[in-house]
């Protein structure tokens, strides 16, 4: 099988993550081997039933075989969805519970999400605080502007502890932006955390 062939050979000695992306369009379920290969058979004429099942079926086989291997991170995009130039911000409350869902099946494998939906960071948090094989990661692509890193900064901080949030993700395609954007960052945490010792959060 190609996936069997796929995860063979990916070299996790020299890997710590994945970098994929789950599409809030999909219908995530657990797909049975039947209902697979009746999917397959109408291969010539499938539609949005079976592009579910395909991407399902896959995509518990891959998180299964990584699982048993151990040692690294699924790390995913979630929340930008496809538009004719770029993408949108665009999630559903139904697709929210089915990657809790998805997490809490492999709870020997860890997780990690990068959000591109600010109003999903709260939904993320209260999964985080029960699942712990899941991380949450920067302030990716539609939530990386200052008064949204502040909102998503001060709902982890008050939710999460230091070991379920990772404080930067660039996602740059230069070194020049990454170090813009890691100057965003700090800024915008300086506020956060001022704030908090104003408000006797932090001493």
């Amino acid at each position: 099988m190609a996936l069997d062939h796929y995860v063979t050979h990916i070299p996790y000695a020299e890997l710590l993550s994945t970098a994929t992306t789950i599409s809030t369009d999909l219908n995530l379920e657990v797909v049975s081997d039947d209902v697979m290969a009746q999917a397959v058979a109408r291969r010539d004429h499938a539609g949005l039933r079976e592009r579910d099942v395909y991407a399902s079926y896959l995509n518990e086989a891959l998180l299964s075989a990584l699982e048993k291997r151990g040692g690294i991170v699924f790390q995913f995009s979630y929340a930008a969805e496809p538009l004719p130039f770029e993408t949108g911000s665009r999630i559903s409350n139904r697709s929210i519970a089915q990657v809790a869902e998805m997490i809490a099946r492999h709870p020997k494998l860890s997780f990690a999400a990068f959000l591109a939906s600010r109003h999903a960071n709260q939904a993320f948090c209260t999964f985080c605080r029960e699942l712990p094989n899941l991380s949450l990661v920067g302030y990716w692509w539609h939530n990386f502007f200052p008064s949204t890193i502040r909102q998503v900064m001060e709902e982890r901080l008050d939710m999460l502890p230091a070991n379920k949030q990772i404080g930067f993700f660039s996602d740059a395609y230069c070194a020049e932006w990454s170090y813009a954007k890691a100057k965003m960052v700090l800024n915008q945490l300086a506020i956060v955390l001022a704030q908090k010792v104003a408000q006797g959060h932090v001493v």
